[in-house]
């Protein structure tokens, strides 16, 4: 320490002993000024903060110690402070800078002590460098200006709980204000439900685990909850020992309203890629020719996958009987089967039918005031019913249900079931057409085999008859001639009926697209092939076409589509055989298989329908085993007239 004063710009007096102990004893750097601002004394902490060799600060200008751009300043600081000498201790919350003798400059706190030594006034400036706490004000500022102007939640709170610091980012993110919760328990933000998991989180973390990020939730001052992305770490002191925790919550309700948005545009385009791929099947189907009753399932079935439909049917207009509609095409869960008929004027497919308008219901259970043909049986939900369509006008309905308690349809399931309504529409129009041309075709193939058996076949036959009882004439042995004679009467019964199948295909010729009740039949039949998996064998007995009137042959319809149809669903049959007799004054049916026998079938709603029909005619139809006791026959009979 220097105690003397050596070489400076003035000369200054010698400090006594007095003064020379005090600078000993002072933790910081000091230095002793006169009141003309001569350095008279300085502690070696002095010469060290400011670079000085040792005893070389004594008799320098205190100026010297200050930046050039603030020495005026502080000479009249110095003036003034000598004019009315006081106690100035540090902190006093000014920014002073000083500068050492290599010219850097650094931040320092200087307290003054005036002291008075005989006759002469001077002062005492103890000097602390502040650098490294200044840098550390200025984090503190930085991090504090930070969490004020984050929009995230920044909290903190102590090892019990109670919060510590709340910033703005929190009051805005949970609308508490700081001085509402600050000291309140941080357990007041969680959900009842997430408090063991936030519990477990923060046991982790004050064991010294890292715990990654986590969405989750976190309670508003308005009770209402916010999704929230939150991290937490632990606060400890400078020793390491924990005192709480920090806990930063970012609002993420755009996020997940965003992920909510892009899993919903992903489903919506996953769904109209399986949209697209089946209605190019169902367009591939139609154009392929594939016959009407497999596309007509084909597309039930794909509309019941595509919407998660329990039961999905379509109806037709029946084709005798013009004011009913009749179902073609079912899957899955329903109360009609295959051939049941719906009143176009009181059924809700009969109103979307006639109006060409959809009809959607939630729950149409409830919303039904009356029993409707759809409840019967099973319980109905949502629905919606979509008018088929085509140029010629209504084609049929497409029908698609619910079972009660589950969703409704979307707007999005409506219009795909709409979609494959007019795709329906339009196969039914491209199926009528084909039909037309096919009859017209099979029409021009009867006239000339009608031309071809009267031209030539009956001919030749009345001609070898004539030959036959030329030569009876010349035969005398009996039992030779009663055989030649039952050889003429078989060709005249022969002759009679082609000449009757002549006037069958003549007739059907004339009435263009209209079908005898046999070739109706063999046409239901056909139809139900694809869903056996083979063709039912038909036979029929008697004058079918002749005696079985117009207005049984619907009933006659029905019988033969419902029948195979239920043994396509329940019999597991390899063969069918359908036949169809006029006995006296009688048409009966019968429909036999080979199948697994008539158990548990009997309850079917759709032969229910069928004995109906036959009661309500006056006839009767049951069910038993077939050839040999196995598989099912089902007997089916009413009166015609005679």
């Amino acid at each position: 320490m220097t105690t003397t004063a050596g070489e400076g710009p003035a000369p200054a007096q010698a400090p006594t002993e007095q003064v020379e102990a005090v600078l000993r004893l002072m933790p910081d750097a000091a230095v002793v000024v006169d009141g003309v601002g001569t350095i008279v004394a300085a502690n070696q902490q002095a010469e060290r903060i400011f670079r000085f060799p040792d005893g070389g600060m004594a008799g320098a200008a205190v100026e010297s110690l200050v930046p050039v751009r603030l020495r005026a300043r502080h000479v009249r600081h110095r003036s003034a402070f000598f004019a009315r000498p006081g106690q100035r201790p540090m902190g006093a919350g000014l920014e002073l800078w000083a500068i050492r003798r290599d010219g850097s400059e650094f931040p320092v706190d200087i307290s003054l002590t005036p002291l008075q030594v005989g006759e002469r006034q001077l002062t005492m400036a103890s000097i602390r460098d502040i650098t490294a706490q200044r840098a550390e004000w200025e984090s503190e500022a930085r991090l504090a200006a930070i969490v004020a102007s984050s929009d995230d939640a920044m909290i903190s709170m102590d090892l019990g709980g109670a919060l510590v610091s709340w910033n703005p980012g929190a009051e805005r993110l949970l609308g508490h204000r700081a001085e509402d919760v600050v000291g309140r328990p941080f357990w007041r933000l969680v959900p009842s439900d997430l408090r063991p998991q936030m519990e477990e989180r923060m046991a982790r973390v004050r064991s010294g685990l890292r715990v990654p990020n986590n969405d989750t939730r976190r309670v508003r001052a308005d009770g209402t909850q916010v999704d929230v992305a939150e991290s937490i770490s632990l606060v400890t002191d400078v020793s390491g020992e924990p005192v709480g925790f920090a806990t930063v919550l970012r609002d993420i309700t755009e996020r997940r309203r965003a992920e909510l948005e892009l899993r919903h545009l992903l489903a919506e385009s996953q769904r109209r890629e399986r949209w697209i791929t089946a209605m190019s099947e169902v367009r591939l189907a139609l154009f392929s020719g594939t016959e009407t009753e497999a596309w007509l399932d084909l597309i039930t079935r794909r509309v019941g996958e595509l919407i998660d439909a329990d039961g999905v049917l379509v109806a037709l207009p029946s084709e005798n009987e013009p004011d009913t509609l009749t179902v073609a095409a079912v899957r899955g869960e329903t109360s009609l089967d295959v051939g049941s008929t719906m009143s176009i004027e009181v059924s809700l497919a009969g109103q979307v039918f006639q109006s060409g308008q959809s009809i959607v219901s939630e729950d149409l259970h409830n919303d039904s005031p009356a029993p409707a043909p759809l409840l019967s049986g099973v319980r109905i939900g949502p629905i919606v019913l979509a008018p088929m369509t085509s140029s010629a006008g209504p084609t049929g309905v497409l029908i698609v249900t619910r079972t009660p308690g589950r969703a409704p349809f979307e707007p999005e399931d409506v219009r795909l079931v709409e979609s494959f309504a007019q795709q329906a529409g339009l196969g039914i129009e491209v199926a009528r057409a084909e039909l037309e041309r096919s009859q017209f075709a099979l029409i021009s193939d009867r006239e000339r085999i009608a031309r071809d058996l009267h031209d030539h076949v009956i001919q030749r036959l009345f001609a070898v008859g004539m030959s036959l009882q030329a030569a009876a004439n010349s035969i005398a042995d009996q039992p030779v001639l009663e055989r030649i004679e039952e050889s003429v009467e078989e060709l005249d019964a022969t002759i009679r009926d082609v000449r009757s199948t002549i006037f069958s295909l003549e007739l059907q010729a004339t009435e263009h697209v209209e079908k005898s009740a046999r070739s109706r039949i063999l046409d239901a039949a056909s139809l139900a092939a694809p869903a056996l998996g083979f063709q039912p064998r038909l036979q029929f007995d008697g004058p079918i076409d002749t005696r079985l009137p117009e207005e049984v042959v619907p009933d006659v319809l029905a019988v033969v589509r419902e029948a195979l149809s239920n043994t396509a669903r329940h019999a597991a049959a390899t063969t069918v055989q359908v036949r169809v007799r006029v006995e006296g004054d009688q048409l009966v049916i019968e429909v036999i298989d080979d199948g697994q026998g008539a158990e548990g079938r009997t309850r079917s709603s759709g032969l229910a329908n069928l004995r109906a029909r036959a009661e309500g005619r006056g006839g009767s139809m049951s069910i038993g085993s077939g050839r040999n006791g196995k598989g099912t026959a089902i007997d089916w009979r009413v009166p015609i007239p005679g």
